[in-house]
């Protein structure tokens, strides 16, 4: 739980205060010009940029900050799922296909979208700890649904991510990143960008075929969430291996860029391998809606 906090935290402090600068203020002003309802709003970019910093922010002290109160808490994941239930709705509205690739289901920019359904449920679950007597059932309830919220995410990160790495797109998007990665730039003296890449996707997709054991065996499950922790802990290392994860315009660490935004998603992705791990009984079964 403590982890899950911290990790939803983090993220939204981190983007909240990026959305006061220039690189902030371009990356909400491209979703803000493509989205059907708040296009109106791309001329005044820089203000919804501050704006939305301004909630993010509010919403990682209440999630993260040590306060004894549980409403504070309570309000806090409610405003991360509510973040991150809007956010999904770019997925119907924005360009987030790659044209090249004949649009859908090749997914581009909507690869970092698709990371708020893990978010989501991550939310639903933190918000169901903070609990009252007189809303005890209704907590417990919400605790029970938002793992298979947080199962959906994963698998639709995994398996929709894992299969684009079969392009010749996604595989020249991941170059950069596998190239100066000393987890993965040794594969490239062995085999071809294409199989490097492939062989990642291959990792990805037997993680997700693990990970639908949540529905039959646990055992299956467990052995799913800890291919996934590995996953997210190799995609958060290229926060130090990939120069351009920072903003250089603004002086590099700790000014996030577009693709340390994308990165930076993966840390309440794998809070959210924890918790599901966390809710795996001793003698390994599930406690599921």
């Amino acid at each position: 739980m403590l982890f899950a906090r911290l990790a939803l935290a983090v993220m939204f402090l981190w983007f909240g205060v990026m959305n006061f600068t220039a690189v902030g203020t371009g990356i909400t002003g491209s979703w803000i010009e493509g989205h059907a309802f708040l296009s109106g709003l791309a001329g005044q970019a820089s203000s919804a940029a501050k704006t939305l910093g301004l909630y993010q922010i509010i919403a990682g002290v209440l999630v993260g900050a040590p306060i004894p109160s549980g409403s504070f808490r309570r309000i806090g994941f409610a405003m991360t799922g509510l973040y991150a239930f809007i956010a999904l709705t770019v997925m119907l509205t924005n360009p987030v296909w790659i044209e090249a690739a004949g649009g859908f289901p090749a997914i581009g920019s909507g690869q970092g979208i698709l990371k708020y359904v893990a978010i989501l449920g991550l939310s639903l679950w933190g918000g169901s700890f903070a609990n009252t007597r007189m809303f005890a059932q209704r907590h417990t309830d919400m605790r029970m649904w938002s793992q298979p919220v947080m199962w959906l995410g994963l698998v639709l990160v995994l398996g929709w991510i894992g299969g684009m790495k079969f392009t010749a797109v996604e595989a020249a998007g991941i170059e950069p990143l596998v190239q100066t990665s000393p987890a993965f730039a040794w594969l490239l003296g062995l085999m071809p960008l294409q199989t490097v890449s492939n062989l990642i996707g291959m990792i990805e997709l037997i993680t997700v075929v693990a990970l639908i054991g949540y529905w039959f065996n646990n055992t299956l499950f467990r052995m799913g969430l800890y291919l996934a922790i590995t996953t997210f802990i190799l995609t958060l290392s290229f926060l130090l291996t990939f120069p351009a994860s920072w903003a250089n315009d603004l002086g590099g660490f700790p000014a996030l860029a577009a693709t340390g935004h994308f990165l930076l998603k993966d840390l309440p992705l794998l809070a959210v391998c924890l918790a599901l791990l966390s809710e795996t009984g001793r003698d390994g079964t599930m406690r599921r809606r």
